[in-house]
């Protein structure tokens, strides 16, 4: 059966301080064990908990980890599976499936931003982006702004809100589609008498 090496080295998807990936120089291919250990830290997972969902031995997992083994592609799959990817996918080459991907409840973070809103982010693994889907009842808005890297793309989907952007505020009605550097302080509030929603993509792993 094919085998692929599984060197520690860089992480794939640069996410704030980490490095991108780069192919292993004798293969031509990113290092599993190196994916492995990126996707484990952003779940929470321990090696004891990828063991048990895969069906591959705690110690198999930390030797493909630290590059000192090998992993054949059957078990590879196996691996992959255990984060909803395809071989391919889990190695950065495609985010194409032969099914469709749920996002499933670890991969939505639901972050505190004040009282009366709903900040509720997605991860989508392996394409180093993220969406977020927000509902502020009526009379709220963030406790702080906030700035990130990447692009932040905002669609409001329902009611209105204002947008605090590097100190200037901009009234976004219900169909508004705005687009904007992560990287200048920005915020939102409901200034009207019901709630509103905004969906936001953001070409990052801010979360």
């Amino acid at each position: 059966m094919s085998e692929i090496r599984g060197r520690a080295g860089d992480i794939p998807e640069p996410a704030n301080d980490q490095p991108p990936l780069r192919p292993d120089p004798e293969h031509g291919f990113p290092q599993p064990g190196a994916v492995l250990r990126r996707l484990r830290a952003q779940r929470g997972l321990s090696l004891r908990d990828v063991a048990k969902r895969s069906g591959l031995s705690q110690s198999f997992l930390g030797a493909l980890e630290r590059g000192e083994t090998d992993i054949a592609l059957e078990r590879l799959a196996r691996l992959a599976r255990v984060f909803g990817h395809d071989v391919g996918s889990f190695l950065g080459y495609s985010a194409r499936q032969s099914i469709p991907k749920f996002i499933g409840e670890d991969e939505r973070l639901r972050i505190d931003r004040g009282p009366g809103i709903a900040y509720e982010a997605y991860r989508i693994m392996g394409m180093g982006v993220e969406v977020v889907r927000v509902t502020l009842k009526a009379g709220t808005g963030f406790s702080s702004p906030l700035s990130h890297e990447g692009v932040d793309v905002t669609l409001v989907v329902d009611g209105s809100v204002c947008a605090t952007y590097n100190g200037e505020d901009y009234d976004l009605e219900e169909g508004s589609c705005v687009v904007w550097s992560g990287g200048y302080p920005h915020s939102f509030r409901n200034k009207t008498r019901r709630s509103a929603t905004y969906v936001g993509f953001v070409t990052a792993t801010v979360y």
